[in-house]
């Protein structure tokens, strides 16, 4: 693991660990949500791994429809924990909501953490029914590096080609749509996150140019495997380009996309949707969503 990554890693532990600390400190379940949290369930290659469930408290017997909130962290920091609140609130507005847990690059490799996704989505799809989830209505959420993950996971479930290239299981869950906060959607750019991270996730495949076109998400191989895509950012945010150019590059290709991006207000840093979900923006981020889901 280069010197950069392992820099990058102590700073956002340290940052990741307060900010879990400070979410879980007093704590109080909304009125109207029912949770279920620390569901165990097996990622790739049968590893224990774990996920929250959220769901709203109605008398309404219709199914509802399923939010899967994938969380950020690098790749290599951070817990599902960080976007309790975000999850909450979304089941407040009447959706069934999961957040699993998935390995970090410090423990596996990046096809692994794709694996663990797509392992969660197939354990989402055998239990949702049960907690009252319409199979007809799944949406993937997902902030930062959870954006990464969870793009190139959904592009793998339609993709045969992609999963045997990952070294991924098939899954029967699917998904209609994806959003995406503060996305860090290229890891082989050369600019500061390619540099961080392009050798400590494809290693000898670098060698391998066609593969490595696939790693860029704007490749159509990618983009045509995607559902609509819903992206959120700010001026403020240390990805605010990422948001932009792939917004850009999905309406180039003619796919279906929405972008709310918030250009004059300091508070409104990397993630700040699910990570700072007290905001009067993160809540318009969280409304937006929900309307454009339908």
């Amino acid at each position: 693991m280069n010197r950069l990554l392992q820099t990058a890693i102590r700073v956002m532990d340290r940052k990741t660990r307060a900010m879990e600390a400070g979410s879980e400190a007093n704590h109080q379940i909304p009125e109207g949500v029912q949770e279920y949290l620390d569901t165990p369930y097996q990622g790739a290659e049968g590893v224990p791994l774990a996920v929250d469930i959220f769901r709203a408290k109605t008398g309404d017997l219709r199914p509802l429809p399923v939010v899967i909130m994938i969380h950020g962290g690098g790749l290599v920091v951070g817990t599902r924990k960080m976007s309790r609140t975000f999850c909450e609130n979304l089941a407040s507005h009447g959706f069934l909501v999961f957040a699993p847990e998935y390995r970090r690059i410090t423990e596996t490799d990046v096809f692994r953490e794709f694996g663990d996704i797509t392992a969660a989505f197939s354990c989402i799809s055998g239990i949702l029914e049960e907690y009252g989830g319409d199979p007809e209505q799944v949406t993937v959420a997902s902030e930062s590096a959870g954006s990464f993950l969870a793009l190139y996971a959904i592009a793998a479930m339609n993709s045969a080609e992609l999963r045997e290239q990952f070294g991924l299981s098939a899954s029967p869950l699917r998904v209609h749509a994806l959003a995406c906060f503060s996305g860090m959607f290229y890891t082989t750019r050369r600019d500061p996150v390619g540099l961080v991270y392009s050798r400590n996730l494809y290693g000898e495949k670098r060698k391998d140019a066609a593969f490595m076109r696939k790693m860029n998400p704007e490749s159509p191989e990618i983009m045509e495997k995607l559902p609509p895509v819903f992206l959120a950012g700010s001026a403020a945010d240390i990805l605010r380009g990422y948001t932009k150019r792939y917004a850009a590059a999905l309406r180039r290709a003619g796919h279906p996309c929405e972008l709310l991006y918030f250009k004059k207000n300091r508070e409104l840093t990397h993630a700040f949707p699910a990570l700072k979900p007290e905001l009067q923006e993160s809540r318009k981020v969280l409304e937006k969503m929900v309307e454009w889901i339908g």
